[in-house]
């Protein structure tokens, strides 16, 4: 497969970089990871050049055959619709074929290095601090910006969201009588809240881990989630989730409960600023409690609706935030209120 990737490379260079002859180019191939079993990754190095120019993701099943091609109509169909300002925040697609089962994407490589996230709790350095501020700054605008990309006149949607709420009950907390009472409770005022709302674009799996620094400006990658039907507070509700999943990572927590309690309560460093930097640019129908609990209710569902592992602490977080009244007092600005 490898080989035909390869061919397939030198046969379309003219067509995805029209001004370069066709170089001869050396592979590395990188392993997927425990999430990824089934793809895998090669980078395309020119001959003489230090950083790859080409990424070509394949999937071997059904499935993250459909993930890929989900990341190779998103990255074709947004890109050209961003505005200047944000063109170089997304990779370039270049390529899908499907052979055999199996399902390649290619795109360009965009610059950038990892963001290297020290301690998130206790005593947080002033380097830490000066980071996450920039970082969640700059990714919290770029999610705001995203959302108004696309034509203004699409239709709003008046649907109840209490449909997320009666879903996310049966799929989780059907045999919990007190649980699912506390859940209906908040579904029933969402269904009598008039809350009008654009789809529109959104990436929907923002996390350090998916977010590059190149020269003090964000790119973001791994756009299989994204669409332009999401609800537009989508990226900047999930960014107290994959804090919170963050700080029990690095940190090495006991539970979700205490990295929740690290870095979202307002009187930590991290909680306070990351309050602070949401709050600048929350401008959506609902109160931001309520769009963070719903975003954590669809990243749980779409996790068993991807066919992957069940993600336990989006639940957790879910149940900590409507029902765990020490947890509500403690984290007031992400308790819902109704």
């Amino acid at each position: 497969m490898l080989d035909t990737l390869l061919a397939r490379a030198r046969q379309e260079w003219d067509r995805w970089f029209p001004d370069e002859s066709v170089p001869v180019f050396e592979s590395m191939l990188l392993a997927g990871g425990p999430a990824h079993r089934d793809r895998v990754s090669v980078l395309l190095f020119p001959a003489g050049r230090r950083a790859p120019q080409v990424i070509m993701k394949v999937g071997f099943t059904r499935r993250e055959g459909a993930f890929l091609a989900a990341e190779f109509e998103a990255m074709d169909q947004l890109r050209p619709l961003l505005p200047s300002s944000l063109t170089s925040s997304m990779p370039r697609a270049l390529d899908l074929l499907r052979s055999g089962g199996v399902t390649a994407v290619s795109a360009e490589v965009v610059e950038g290095r990892r963001l290297l996230v020290p301690s998130l709790t206790g005593e947080v350095s002033t380097a830490a601090l000066r980071l996450m501020d920039s970082y969640f700054r700059r990714s919290l605008a770029f999610s705001r910006d995203l959302a108004r990309v696309g034509s203004p006149s699409a239709p709003l949607d008046v649907s109840p969201l209490v449909a997320v709420t009666d879903r996310f009950i049966h799929m989780f907390f059907s045999d919990e009588p007190e649980v699912e009472r506390r859940i209906r409770s908040f579904g029933r005022t969402l269904g009598r809240t008039p809350i009008e709302w654009r789809p529109a674009w959104q990436h929907q799996d923002v996390a350090v881990g998916n977010v590059l620094d190149h020269r003090g400006h964000l790119r973001f990658v791994d756009w299989e989630h994204a669409g332009a039907g999401s609800q537009p507070w989508f990226d900047v509700a999930y960014a107290p989730i994959v804090t919170s999943h963050l700080a029990g990572r690095v940190d090495r927590l006991p539970s979700v409960r205490s990295a929740a309690l690290a870095v979202l309560r307002p009187d930590t460093p991290i909680g306070s600023l990351l309050r602070e930097r949401m709050e600048q640019v929350w401008d959506y129908p609902l109160p931001l409690s309520w769009g963070v609990t719903l975003t954590a209710m669809i990243a749980a569902m779409r996790r068993i609706d991807d066919g992957r592992a069940e993600s336990p602490e989006w639940v957790d977080l879910v149940r900590m935030m409507l029902c765990d009244d020490d947890f509500r007092r403690q984290v007031g600005w992400l308790a819902p209120k109704w």
